[in-house]
């Protein structure tokens, strides 16, 4: 007994081991294969330069030449946040002072935002528009409604580009930037962050179901703010968005991570999330029937979310997009954005929901394994700094009960007993039908985010 338990320790071990590696060297190879000659990037935007002469400037800005050396027009290379991380556009800019080609180079959206945003002419509206004039006056350039940010990382990025090259090559004088970027929208985010924290250390329960119908509001409707697993794949894929630029990001992502492992507690999940919000309301409103799921179907799927997990980042970072990570329903139920497998896993969680008490959060979601393995290091840490102390204690006593003649591991006294195992129950065979069936669909939503991207 004792071995096969240390044979399974030493299994776990050696597979988190090689899944990590995979991710790193997944993570390498990336970075390698991205990069590309300079002339071959500013062919995206100038398809006849041949030539081409970097100049001084804050964002990459190139002369760009033809055959004969006659020249075409400046390119510049410039970064914005977008949704879910930065956006880089390469903008190209004639002598006379009008936007010749905008191309987007690389971007973290969610594909189904970008692809939306394609829908509407970006960026290829920008074309021929005059420097001089802020990129808003125009009437065919206006934001998308349900990828705002997205459209608002593209125009930011191409202003800062024109920006610099109408003042520094052109001599012109240019619309001012905005440095920082906070909206109102954004503050009800921080009034409620903060709240639901105080009232997690309080442990203020009369408040939580007040936070949880805000968050349903503010994090779901209003901003589409949910935590995704697409998040934390951005900082280790180091493409995170501009403080400035996005600093409600940096509260609601590295935020929730640090009072996680401060506090020792998933505050984000029981306090926070607006798509657990609607489970949990559905559950106390329309459940009527007295059903608890084996507790062996809730375990396997609820360990399944690691096999996700590490698939979701395997493909962000070998396709160089944390956006396609993102497979949970939340964009789908509070935005109706989502692809086919996404639409199909809100309907079967929120139906299962009647039944099952937050059956996405129990079983499938990436963000709560993630935050309850953080909370849990805190509680390790302590663990491990108490164990130190005692250790040459408990060593003694060790050998001494090892030492009685007679005693072994098969006693009652040092056995652990096996948890009892219910069989399954009609309804818990269909329950269980219900997550494979999930699985696939979680699989076939990163694929399909892949297609789309």
């Amino acid at each position: 007994m004792g071995n096969n338990t240390f044979l399974l320790k030493k299994g776990k071990a050696f597979i988190i081991i090689v899944a990590c590696s995979l991710l790193l060297l997944t993570s390498i190879y990336q970075q390698i294969a991205n990069k590309q000659s300079i002339l071959s990037v500013l062919q995206q935007g100038e398809p006849a330069a041949v030539k081409f002469n970097e100049v001084n400037g804050v964002y990459k800005t190139y002369e760009l030449m033809d055959a004969k050396g006659s020249f075409l027009s400046y390119g510049v290379i410039s970064s914005a946040s977008g949704y879910g991380g930065p956006i880089t556009m390469l903008t190209t800019v004639s002598r006379e002072g009008r936007i010749v080609n905008a191309v987007i180079l690389e971007n973290t959206e969610t594909p189904l935002y970008l692809k939306k945003v394609r829908g509407f002419g970006y960026p290829e509206n920008l074309k021929g528009k005059k420097i001089t004039q802020p990129l808003n006056n125009y009437e065919d350039i206006d934001a998308v409604s349900g990828a705002t940010r997205t459209t608002t990382g593209i125009k930011l990025a191409v202003e800062k580009g024109i920006y610099q090259v109408g003042q520094n090559q052109l001599g012109l004088t240019v619309p001012s930037q905005k440095h920082f970027h906070f909206q109102w929208q954004d503050g009800l985010v921080v009034l409620l962050f903060v709240v639901a924290m105080a009232a997690s250390v309080r442990n203020m329960r009369r408040l939580r179901i007040w936070l949880l119908v805000s968050s349903v509001v503010i994090l779901g409707f209003v901003t589409n703010s949910s935590l995704t697993i697409g998040n934390f794949i951005s900082i280790l894929a180091l493409k995170m968005p501009t403080f400035f630029e996005r600093p409600v990001w940096y509260l609601m992502v590295l935020g929730v991570l640090v009072v996680t492992l401060i506090l020792g507690k998933n505050f984000y999940c029981t306090w926070l999330c607006p798509f657990g919000a609607v489970q949990e309301g559905i559950y106390k409103a329309l459940n009527l029937i007295n059903y608890v799921p084996n507790p062996r179907l809730i375990f396997t799927a609820h360990k399944s979310r690691w096999l996700f997990l590490w698939l979701a980042a395997m493909l962000a970072l070998l396709f160089n997009n944390p956006g396609i990570a993102s497979y949970e329903p939340f964009s789908v139920f509070f935005a109706g954005d989502g692809n086919t497998s996404q639409w199909i896993v809100m309907g079967i969680i929120l139906l299962s929901s009647i039944f099952i008490l937050r059956f996405w959060c129990r079983c499938f979601c990436p963000v709560g394994a993630c935050l309850n393995t953080l909370a849990s290091c805190k509680q390790r840490g302590k663990k491990l700094f108490r164990n130190k102390f005692i250790l040459n204690e408990s060593s003694e006593i060790s050998s001494s009960l090892i030492s009685i003649s007679g005693c072994c591991q098969d006693c009652t006294g040092s056995k652990k007993e096996k948890p009892k195992v219910f069989p399954l129950s009609s309804s818990d065979k269909l329950v269980a039908c219900v997550i494979v069936v999930i699985c696939f669909l979680i699989v076939g939503a990163l694929f399909q985010s892949i297609w789309m991207s």
